[in-house]
């Protein structure tokens, strides 16, 4: 009877183990989709904080801490994973992140922004293809809750990017076009995020929030006067759902 009795107690003892293991596991999978996902949030604010540049005081600032944490999102990854599809990717990352310093450095004029802005949209890509190949290892309503959410601050520094820019040539039918793509699958993403049935008390309230915000900016792309208003409501709007991707990385580790 002792006999068995130790071995129900070895078998829970290892089964809370291997539980703990799939917990932490799960956890640190998430927490690097997280990190991937600050890594399109930054391609876009370092290009939107360096064409805002001159116009909005602390734009300056947050372009020198966008570079410095966007190098750091790269490294974290590069050492997080062994897969040479990803460490190829981020061979670009590097790359590219020396690029954006150099950028970041010139004068502010039309063929240096659209080299900024077509920079950011290739870092972006590739970064959205290093989080699909991550994808397989999530449960899916985990991934997609903490890539949507993510998705959202990066669409906020999207939009304030390519309102300023559509602000510096309105006859630019690209970047229009973008831009309001950027609104509509902001819109898109917040319907569904609203619905998503893991959301708790306080997901449902911060993201009660967001769309308040949301309501005031959503169509100030119109207006060649609001680059400040839009700025800082974007980064109001980032900063909200930064809380609410770290609500969701609680809720599915």
């Amino acid at each position: 009877m002792n006999r068995f009795y130790s071995i129900i107690t070895i078998i829970f003892f290892l089964t809370n183990i291997s539980y703990a293991n799939t917990v932490t596991s799960n956890a640190k999978k998430l927490e690097l989709v997280n990190i991937v996902s600050q890594q399109q949030i930054l391609s876009q604010r370092i290009t939107k904080a360096y064409l805002y540049n001159g116009s909005v005081d602390k734009a300056n600032r947050q372009l020198r801490n966008a570079l410095s944490s966007f190098y750091k999102t790269y490294s974290t990854i590069n050492t997080s994973t062994k897969s040479s599809k990803i460490r190829k990717i981020m061979t670009f990352i590097k790359k590219s992140s020396s690029e954006f310093k150099k950028l970041s450095k010139k004068p502010l004029n039309s063929k240096n922004s659209k080299l900024m802005l077509a920079l950011s949209e290739k870092v972006l890509a590739k970064s959205k293809t290093v989080a699909t190949l991550l994808k397989k290892s999530l449960k899916k309503e985990a991934y997609e809750s903490v890539t949507k959410s993510g998705q959202q601050q990066m669409l906020a520094e999207r939009i304030a990017k390519y309102y300023i820019a559509y602000q510096a040539n309105r006859n630019d039918k690209s970047i229009e076009k973008k831009m309001k793509s950027s609104i509509a699958q902001f819109s898109k993403n917040h319907k569904k995020l609203m619905k998503n049935k893991g959301n708790t008390k306080v997901i449902k309230r911060k993201l009660k929030e967001v769309n308040e915000l949301w309501k005031r900016i959503s169509k100030l792309y119109k207006s060649k006067k609001l680059s400040s208003i839009v700025f800082t409501s974007t980064d109001d709007i980032s900063k909200k759902m930064k809380e609410v991707t770290k609500l969701y990385m609680v809720a599915y580790r």
